[in-house]
């Protein structure tokens, strides 16, 4: 991995340490590139030029089958969506749910892989039921297998949860979906793109994830798998010309084959565009690569940080059980001090409860700050940053 010519096509490395990949990372030039010249041509060629909206389109198929290859799942099992927010709630609106169904959600999850379950709760009378972590964040299958009922329809838990980190046993929890004709949703919102994510090996049956973190793409990038075999099951939350047509003569409706039915409207093509260059360039560099450098990174920022005095690591003690996202408090300061301070100096982390109040529960605090770590940070900017903390909590 030649990490000068990384940090070369990343300028703002130049002047900034950059440690909030797990919020949204810094996309390279060539995808910037990508989505500024497809943007020009819009106005520059004429955005409905029949000849350059076909090739246009064939480029969208294009990214699809791109990404397709990343997940180990067929073109036809993919939909372009805004975010893996968007991806979950497609799923979560589109079973045909009965009172009294029950869905077993990890209690690491965010926001956005709570909130659908519990409208449904509402709205459905689903039952919700949490399948807790261990004190450092890690989940168990065996606990998913204890809470499975003969009513429990879906469990859904993150690979990479955004609050600890934790690397989860994500194909041993979709076995215990599988044994026991459970349907299963893996939030790879923060794995994607620095973890491998083979559908067929996790052998789940839905997966929601983003381009925006550790794919370096831009926002509006999102992305959901459905195995095949389920696709004609879910219910397309949204319709309209690019998903469906209407005979107007018979009355009759019809949707798209494939994953492509759960889009509907104008693709968000730039976003697309720059997810099919993102996906190039991880691959030109190589996810197990990427993999063991943020590892070695992440293993080093647990050793420095750790001796800053009153430093408190959340989530995984062992180094081997977390990638990329460190977070912590120091005992006694605020962590937007923290926060505040480093941004004086050029560096860039974050504050907050990152939507996942079970956790910080669990740790007795109700916020904590957070560095997370991708293959363009280096040991030095890892030195720089222990630095800056020691000295704002002093």
């Amino acid at each position: 991995m030649d990490i000068q010519a990384i940090r070369a096509d990343t300028p703002l490395t130049a002047s900034t340490i950059y440690l909030d990949t797990a919020a949204a990372s810094l996309p390279p030039d060539a995808v910037l590139d990508e989505v500024r010249a497809y943007l020009l041509d819009t106005g520059h060629v004429g955005i409905y030029l029949p000849a350059f909206r076909k090739a246009t389109y064939a480029r969208v198929e294009a990214v699809r089958a791109q990404l397709a290859g990343l997940l180990n799942a067929g073109a036809d099992e993919i939909a372009f969506t805004k975010n893996a927010t968007e991806s979950i709630s497609i799923v979560a609106r589109g079973i045909a749910w009965q009172a009294g169904d029950e869905v077993l959600v990890a209690d690491t999850e965010m926001l956005s892989n709570l909130l659908p379950w519990r409208r449904l709760e509402q709205t459905h009378g689903i039952v919700v039921k949490m399948v807790a972590a261990d004190a450092q964040g890690l989940l168990s299958p065996g606990s998913f297998a204890a809470a499975v009922t003969p009513r429990t329809r879906l469990l859904t838990f993150s690979h990479l949860p955004n609050s600890t980190g934790a690397v989860q046993p994500a194909a041993a929890i979709c076995a215990v979906a599988r044994a026991h004709g459970v349907l299963s949703l893996v939030n790879a919102a923060q794995s994607v793109g620095i973890l491998r994510s083979d559908v067929q090996a996790l052998d789940c049956d839905f997966l929601a994830s983003c381009g925006r973190k550790a794919l370096r793409a831009t926002e509006g990038s999102g992305f959901l798998y459905v195995r095949r075999a389920l696709i004609e099951s879910i219910e397309p939350a949204l319709v309209g010309w690019w998903n469906g047509s209407y005979d107007r003569a018979t009355g009759a409706l019809s949707l798209v084959p494939g994953a492509r039915r759960f889009e509907a409207g104008c693709p968000i093509v730039p976003a697309i565009l720059g997810l099919g260059s993102a996906i190039g360039y991880a691959q030109r560099i190589g996810i197990d690569a990427i993999e063991a450098r943020v590892r070695s990174l992440t293993a080093y920022a647990v050793q420095k940080l750790s001796a800053i005095p009153g430093f408190e690591l959340y989530g995984p003690v062992n180094a081997a059980d977390r990638i990329g996202i460190v977070p912590f408090n120091v005992r006694g300061v605020d962590p937007a001090r923290i926060v505040a301070a480093l941004e004086q100096q050029q560096c860039i982390i974050e504050a907050g409860n990152f939507m996942a109040d079970a956790i910080l529960a669990r740790y007795g605090v109700s916020t904590m700050a957070r560095v997370s770590l991708h293959y363009f940070n280096t040991h030095e900017e890892i030195d720089r940053v222990a630095e800056l903390i020691a000295a704002a909590v002093a």
